[in-house]
Formats: C-alpha cells, structure tokens, sequence
C-alpha cells in the first residue's frame, strides 16, 4: 500500500509541476502580456508605452521564475526524496508549492471578478486541490 501511495504521489507532483513548468516557459520567454492580461487592461499591447511594457515583461518574468522555482521542486522532490528521505522537505516542498498556488488563485480570482477577463483562477484552484490531497496521501504514506 505504501508504494503504491508513493506512486500516487509521484504522479500528483509530477502533473502540477509540469503544469507549472509550461507557465514557467510562457512568461519567462514572453514578449507581451498575456491574453487575459490584454482583456483585463482593456488595452492591446501596442497602445500600452514602451516603458511600461518593459516593466510588464519583467514582471511576468518573475512570475515565471516563480513558476519554474515551484515547479523544478515538484518534479525533482520525489526522486530525491527516494534516496534521501527528509520529513521537513517531504511536507515543506509541496506546501511551499501550495502557497504559491494559492497567490496565484487569489490574484488571478480577484483580477477576474474586477475585470471579468478569463483569467487562470481554476487552474490555480485545481494545483491547490491536488497539493492538498498530495499533503494528504504523504501523511498516509508514512
């Protein structure tokens, strides 16, 4: 049953860290903002100024930095965690993935009912709900 639990695990973190590893790529290598973000500014990127579109950039830029931090830990930590067991990064990694989540669900929520763009807010909330259950199924793995 444990490994099978272990397996479950795996597969849980594997699927939002490749989720988040896709976002990661999109905002770290893009060169406007986002579809979403067009309807929320009301705005297409070419009536927005030159220095406020660097400062966009760079924003989502970090926002995907974030993406990759979260989403290089969910992919790796169950491999680690096979060779090296660590009861503080068995829960602090998906928990710390959980947080960041739930930012992004809170931010993109918030920005939709303001804006009522089609923002990624289920997503996030999906990443949080299998986080959770992933915290879940690791305390009865042990």
């Amino acid at each position: 049953m444990k490994d099978f639990l272990q397996i479950i695990l795996v597969v849980l973190y594997f699927m939002v860290g490749l989720i988040g590893f896709v976002m990661a790529c999109k905002s770290i290598f893009a060169r406007k903002y986002l579809s979403f973000h067009e309807k929320a500014a009301g705005k297409s990127w070419d009536e927005i100024e030159k220095p406020l579109q660097w400062v966009i950039v760079s924003l989502l830029r970090l926002g995907g930095l974030g993406f990759l931090t979260v989403s290089i830990l969910l992919i790796i930590y169950p491999i680690a965690d096979h060779f090296i067991p660590n009861v503080f990064y068995r829960y602090a990694i998906p928990a710390t993935a959980f947080i960041f989540c739930s930012g992004l669900f809170a931010n993109n929520y918030i920005l939709h009912k303001r804006t009522r763009a089609d923002t990624p807010w289920k997503g996030a909330l999906y990443a949080m709900i299998i986080l959770g259950v992933g915290l879940v199924v690791q305390s009865l793995a042990q």
